[in-house]
Formats: C-alpha cells, structure tokens, sequence
C-alpha cells in the first residue's frame, strides 16, 4: 500500500498537536497529525463467525472448554434428548474486557450460519489476552468471516463542521443545548454506517477515572467511525481494499469562509439543507445533487478521505502494550486460521 499520502486539500484551521513518543510515530502519522489533527486509527470492534471441528463440541460436553457469565461458569443449554443446543459467555472469568462467544450449532444449521461467533474491540483487549483466546481458538476454527467491525478515526479538532455527502440515507444530528455532539449517517439496516461524535465529551460523561484522566489531556478530540456489516459486503469490501472509505466524501465545512460568502443566496439556501435535510435531496435528479455534492466541496477546508485509507497501514490495536498492524494483513490473517504477526 502507498504511505504518502498525495493531494491533500490545505488547512487553515487551528490544530492543538498532542504530546506524544517521536519513537511511536511514523512519519505519516507525524504528518497528518500536524495538517490534519489526526491522533491515530484504532480497530474498535470485530465480530468473526466460523464453522468449528467436532472436537469443539465434544470439549464443550466434557467441560474441557469453559465461558463464564456474571455468576461464574456458563452452563452449556442442552435439549431433552441431551444434544448441545447452544453455548453462551465470556472467555474470561472477571475482566472488563468484552470477549463474547456465542456457538449456536442448532440454529445455525437451521439458518445456514456458521454456529461459532466472537465478538471483542481490539482496541480495548490486552495483547495477552488476545493471545490467550486465538491460540485456544483457532484450532477449533474452520471457514471464518467477518461479520462487523468498525474503523474509528480520531482528530483532535472540533469536528462539528464536518459534512457527509450521503443524502439518500438516514442523518441523525444529536445535540447537547445548542452544541452538535453526535452525527449518524447511513440507513439502520443498511451495509455500513457512519457516526462522528465528540469522543473526548463521551469519554468524560461515560469514562473511568484512567479514561477521563487520559482524554483530559486533549483540548478536542472527535471520533469518525466507520462500521461495515454484512458478511458477504465485508468480505468484498476486503477484497477490493475497503474502496468504501473514499467513495462518500467526507469533509470539513467552512459556513463563515470568503468561499460561501461569495455564494448566491439561493446557494446557501441548497447548502444549509444538503447540510441539515440531505432527505430533501432523495428525490433530486443527479445533475442537481451533483451541482450542489460540488458546490459543497468548494467550500471545505480539508477532505478527509484524502488518507483513511493509508491510516489502515498504522492500525491501533490492545490497551496494554498497543501495537500498529496493517489492517488487512491483520484480519487476513485471522481469515485464513492463522495466527496474525503481533
């Protein structure tokens, strides 16, 4: 993958550049981090599905293979003849790391789905504990997918101004008084969806007291976080390198520059409800919606598409001791029943 990243729009907006290890930074996200405010990607959440040997179900019966629930071992659910009709829990006994397994060998073959699903945020594990549940897993495991996983983006700038040409879905704006906190782009059932918020704000209102005190160190932080469903979009998004990343421009509007002054009042009419009702646009024909798509990228300070995807090859994963994997080789590497270089 090519790692400068080329024609990049300019940026006049003020940027507060973090304090961080020179030793733990490329120098791309060097770059980035001063032109664009970016902090770094992080995989924040992955679901595998797989089919599994009969040993997994054997072990299962045997105890030889355990999960746990709030109140210490899972037990298996077994029907009135005996068979393993499903096995639900946590890998770990009392941690607040979110490792959930779920093996539905009924229902699957019903449905025709793969019975095995674990679902954790890579971002938000410990390296020996992800060590832990693929060397115990991966034996087990035949013919994975992926089902879910989001990308999340993080810039240290006030991204409240940020635009999303995606009017034919669903936008929700959520505000706290008369502050834009949250922005959700994409239909509820649709292959992928889109959601920037004030992640430093979240953090402070929802965070422990090790979150807060690290979040307390910005003065902005907005999160873009991507999120791609559905198996079979997922494994083609994958195989085409994730062109959905630069295929919905997303970009930094400037409402107060020379460019929109210098527009027409009917022009900033367009662009106030591509901005706030982009549903209005559903039934416009594409010569317009093209007009005004452009119009509104006349205006922007900076496109952030310019880069998403070359941030894939700095991906943040672990809490403890984090590493940077380059995306595909990593979930490629989970794809195929091996164990990714860490």
């Amino acid at each position: 993958m090519e790692n400068k990243v080329q024609n990049r729009a300019p940026s006049n907006s003020p940027i507060t550049v973090h304090e961080m290890s020179k030793d733990s930074y490329s120098n791309f996200q060097s770059e980035v981090s001063l032109k664009y405010g970016f902090v770094g990607l992080k995989l924040d959440k992955l679901s595998l599905t797989a089919d599994v040997t009969e040993k997994f179900y054997s072990d299962i019966l045997l105890g030889n293979f355990v999960l746990y629930n709030n109140f210490g071992f899972s037990e298996p659910n077994l029907t009135r003849d005996g068979e393993l009709s499903s096995y639900k829990g946590q890998f770990f006994n009392n941690s607040k790391e979110n490792w959930y397994i779920e093996y539905t060998p009924i229902t699957s073959i019903k449905m025709n789905k793969r019975p095995l699903k674990i679902e954790f945020t890579p971002s938000k594990v410990s390296k020996e504990h992800f060590c832990m549940v693929f060397q115990n897993l991966l034996p087990y495991m035949r013919n994975i997918a992926i089902s879910t996983f989001h990308l999340a983006y993080d810039f240290e700038r006030d991204l409240s101004a940020l635009h999303v040409n995606w009017p034919k879905a669903m936008y929700r704006p959520i505000y706290k008084g008369m502050r834009l906190e949250t922005m959700d782009f994409g239909a509820p059932k649709g292959n992928y969806h889109l959601t920037a918020y004030n992640k430093l704000k979240e953090r402070i209102d929802s965070g422990d007291m090790n979150e807060i005190e690290i979040y307390m160190q910005f003065e902005n932080l907005w999160r873009v976080e991507y999120k791609f469903y559905n198996e079979g979009n997922i494994r083609k998004e994958l195989k085409n390198g994730l062109p959905f990343l630069v295929k919905i421009p997303v970009f930094i509007e400037n409402f107060e520059g020379v460019a929109f002054n210098n527009l027409g009042v009917n022009e900033k009419i367009y662009l106030f409800a591509l901005r706030n009702k982009p549903e209005l646009f559903s039934e416009a024909d594409k010569r317009t919606f093209a007009k005004y798509k452009k119009l509104a990228e006349s205006i922007s300070e900076v496109n952030l598409n310019v880069f998403f995807q070359n941030a894939l090859d700095y991906t943040e994963i672990f809490n403890k001791e984090p590493c940077m994997v380059n995306f595909f080789e990593f979930v490629n590497s989970l794809l195929a029943g091996q164990f990714p270089k860490i």
